[in-house]
């Protein structure tokens, strides 16, 4: 797959709007009646336009001996977004986060396109509705592993998990501050399957999937609020090569032999659908 079409489309996504005309008022018929006179109703106010969500998704795999390389990306991007503490917590746990904006995205393309030996894949804009999470999946297979993670008392804690992927749950909703801010929520998940089978209520109707336990850690969870334009950008950190620290344990990946560092953008997009009464 094209790297340069990919990331391209990736993360730039346009708006669609429509309008529905307003129907003319109903002619009174002519009974022959007349009407008791009645006061003028006030007008009606039209109603603020209705909006509609995509979330674009760009999954880029940068081999780790060019993990430098990728590091001219984070001129472009702004890592004081997030509270002090949560720049703490994330650091310790090996995650980097940042916030970029599009009219930036072509230097940042640029430098991904230069590194030689990247992968990149990419999910088609997905329109979900407010507040519906999104499982993306960081891992092709199950796997044994051992997870650490430090909390918010600094305390190292850590679990097996045989038989288990990662993945990162996604949520988008209104932003109170502004019509067009989009608040964006990412949480890493482990999940285990378990022995028996759930019924699942589909469109198509219910069907079975096996169990599985599942942990969130909050304590990287991530919370943005992104203005029209800007996306988000979860990486890992210098302690991600701690061996089973939630930052090497997502974000890092071996394929055929080769470490690869995951960088996932995700930009999610409001458009407005204008109606008036």
């Amino acid at each position: 797959m094209c790297a340069t079409a990919c990331q391209t489309s990736a993360l730039d996504v346009s708006a669609n709007a429509s309008r529905q005309e307003a129907r003319p008022e109903q002619e009174v018929a002519d009974s022959g009646v007349t009407p008791l006179p009645t006061e003028p109703s006030a007008p009606r106010q039209a109603q603020p336009p209705a909006l509609s969500y995509e979330l674009a998704i760009l999954h880029v795999l940068i081999p780790r001996e060019a993990a430098s390389e990728a590091e001219k990306i984070w001129n472009y991007l702004r890592e004081d977004a997030l509270d002090a503490r949560t720049q703490i917590r994330l650091r310790e746990n090996g995650l980097r986060i940042g916030i970029g904006h599009a009219q930036w995205w072509e230097p940042i393309k640029a430098v991904l396109d230069a590194i030689e030996g990247q992968k990149v894949t990419f999910a088609t804009p997905v329109r979900l509705p407010a507040g519906y999470p999104l499982l993306l999946e960081l891992d092709v297979e199950m796997q044994e592993q051992t997870l650490f993670y430090v909390g918010s008392d600094g305390i190292l804690t850590g679990a097996t998990w045989p038989e288990s992927r990662n993945v990162l749950r996604v949520a988008y909703a209104p932003d109170p501050q502004g019509a067009d801010r989009v608040l964006l929520f990412a949480v890493p998940e482990v999940h285990r399957q378990t022995e028996g089978w759930e019924w699942i209520r589909a469109e198509a109707g219910l069907r079975a999937d096996p169990k599985e336990r599942m942990e969130t850690f909050d304590v990287v969870g991530v919370r943005a609020s992104l203005a029209s334009g800007e996306f988000l950008l979860l990486a890992p950190n210098e302690n991600a090569r701690i061996a089973g620290l939630l930052g090497g344990a997502f974000f890092t990946k071996v394929s055929q032999g080769q470490c690869y560092h995951s960088y996932v953008f995700l930009r999610p997009v409001a458009n407005h659908v204008g109606r008036h009464d």
